[in-house]
């Protein structure tokens, strides 16, 4: 998607675009965030521009940007909660998760832009104060241990081909026995595998983290690798598909929920989920919460903690299912 061509299409003010096209280039080339933050920050402001365009009735340039007040921000998270009569960059209602997200996209392109013109200045002091929608909690939902055990068994049979089953299970072992996200394992080349006994990670926000290799984890690799049945340069992704392009995330995805439809499992039994699981039972099985942090890759220990909950209840549900007073 071409943010600028987009905006000129719906006769954005030139000057408005520029500064978008400023800032789209400080996320990316300045800050380094991912492709899909930056698309996603850019996607809000977008919508942004095109509701006050709409919202305001006139084109959209510095001269009525800089008057923007909280009303008017309220009004654009209002119709973000909603079906639009219009046509905008989201058709659907935004969960308040996303909306949490797009406040916090405004909020970044009205600071960076406040910091270069001071006519935004009055647009950024209003934003701030624009509070975000309340997420309702909910607990990540890890994959029980013996599950985890079927899984990989039925794995072996979503393929006939033997170096396709060693490509899942080396997958699954790197979300589960190292608690990578998906892309991060998509991301690995040989060149990341030379130290067996661990693998630096840049994670997001271009973060770098040193996560060990268990030895299981490193013989599914070693195994996967030697019946590839292609010659990899090492700096592209070990993971392949049936043809030797870079496999992508839908496809072991794909796999993954045929296993877990053939064994019954949930539908919260996904990619991500593997991760959620190594942090789970990592915890339950003494691990210390700041050293699970850093092998997530948690910025904040906060987000860690979230796991202690899922602890406590999976506690308290064997203490009731095994305790010999029943």
């Amino acid at each position: 998607m071409n943010f600028i061509e987009l905006l000129e299409q719906i006769k954005i003010d030139k000057s408005s675009i520029q500064d978008f096209d400023k800032w789209a280039t400080y996320l990316k080339d300045i800050k380094g965030h991912s492709e899909n933050t930056y698309r996603s920050y850019c996607f809000d402001v977008c919508d942004f521009l095109i509701f006050f365009k709409f919202y305001n009735g006139n084109s959209v340039s510095l001269s009525n940007l800089k008057d923007l007040n909280l009303q008017t921000f309220r009004a654009w998270l209002a119709d973000l909660s909603e079906n639009r009569k219009y046509k905008n960059i989201y058709k659907k209602p935004l969960s308040a998760r996303s909306r949490r997200r797009a406040i916090s996209s405004i909020k970044n392109f009205f600071k960076y832009s406040s910091l270069n013109n001071d006519l935004y200045k009055v647009a950024y002091s209003e934003v701030q104060l624009l509070k975000n929608p309340k997420i309702p909690r909910s607990l990540p939902k890890p994959i029980a241990e013996g599950d985890i055990e079927l899984l990989i068994e039925e794995l072996k049979k979503i393929s006939k081909k033997s170096w396709v089953q060693k490509r899942n299970i080396a997958l699954l072992y790197l979300l589960y026995g190292c608690g990578l996200r998906i892309n991060e394992a998509l991301s690995i080349t040989k060149s990341h595998l030379i130290d067996k006994s661990s693998l630096t990670i840049l994670g997001k926000g271009n973060k770098e983290r040193l996560v060990p290799v268990l030895d299981i984890v490193a013989n599914s690799l070693e195994n996967y690798l030697k019946e590839i049945p292609y010659d990899l340069p090492s700096d592209v992704s070990i993971f392949v598909g049936d043809r030797g392009n870079p496999l992508k995330a839908s496809a072991f995805q794909r796999d993954l929920k045929n296993a877990r439809v053939n064994l019954g499992l949930p539908k919260t039994a996904t990619p991500h989920s593997l991760r959620h699981s190594f942090a789970t039972h990592l915890l339950k099985n003494g691990g210390d919460l700041r050293i699970i942090q850093e092998l997530l890759g948690h910025s904040s220990l906060s987000t860690t903690q979230i796991y202690t909950e899922v602890d406590d209840i999976s506690l308290e549900k064997t203490y009731k299912e095994k305790n010999p007073s029943k």
